[in-house]
């Protein structure tokens, strides 16, 4: 998987994702879920562009899910369900994985749960030293990344503004989550979102 900018253009879409879950847990195909939703409007959105999107990116994100990923995505708790739609989106976007993994699981396991700017700041100057596509990406790019980064850790309720900088919330993971994700070979990715080994 290469390196992309793409989750700047994204929101985090729980709900979007939870209900695609659901249609895609009754076997629906991709072309059928585009169909539902530019004739049946199903994210309630307001263009034929916005809806094509919304369906690719939910799609996208849980293409590859099991059925029993799916059933319970779209039937958990709120909790359980923003942990795996942001599990969805670290499975689609390499970057942010290395994010969660290197900084944000790092970050718990030393017991400092405090995120800084500064943090995200000497991630992607790391980053775009390894990486071409990296360094070529305007200011502009790396603000939205980081923004959206942050935004989705607060909306996935593992971050709290704080006084300037970002608190850290240690996750509950409910048992069947951890079951299914260790079933599923998911592990790496609730490992970095709960300080796991």
């Amino acid at each position: 998987m290469k390196y992309s900018a793409g989750i700047m253009s994204h929101s985090f879409w729980y709900l979007e994702t939870k209900n695609t879950a659901e249609y895609l847990a009754e076997d629906i195909s991709k072309k059928e879920l585009m169909e539902l939703s530019l004739t049946e409007n199903i994210y309630q959105v307001d263009s034929e562009r916005r809806a094509r999107e919304l369906t690719n990116v939910c799609y996208r994100r849980l293409n590859g899910f099991s059925n029993d990923l799916l059933i319970y995505l779209s039937t958990c708790d709120q909790n359980s369900g923003k942990l795996l739609v942001l599990i969805s989106i670290l499975r689609n976007d390499k970057l942010f994985f290395e994010f969660m993994h290197e900084v944000f699981r790092e970050h718990i396991i030393l017991g400092n749960y405090t995120i800084k700017d500064s943090d995200l700041d000497i991630f992607f100057m790391n980053k775009s030293n390894q990486s071409e596509v990296i360094e070529n990406w305007k200011d502009t790019t790396l603000r939205k990344v980081k923004t959206n980064y942050k935004n989705f850790l607060i909306e996935a309720d593992l971050l709290e503004k704080e006084e300037g900088n970002y608190k850290i919330i240690l996750p509950f993971v409910d048992f069947k989550l951890k079951e299914l994700l260790t079933q599923n070979n998911l592990t790496p990715f609730l490992n970095a979102i709960s300080g796991g080994i």
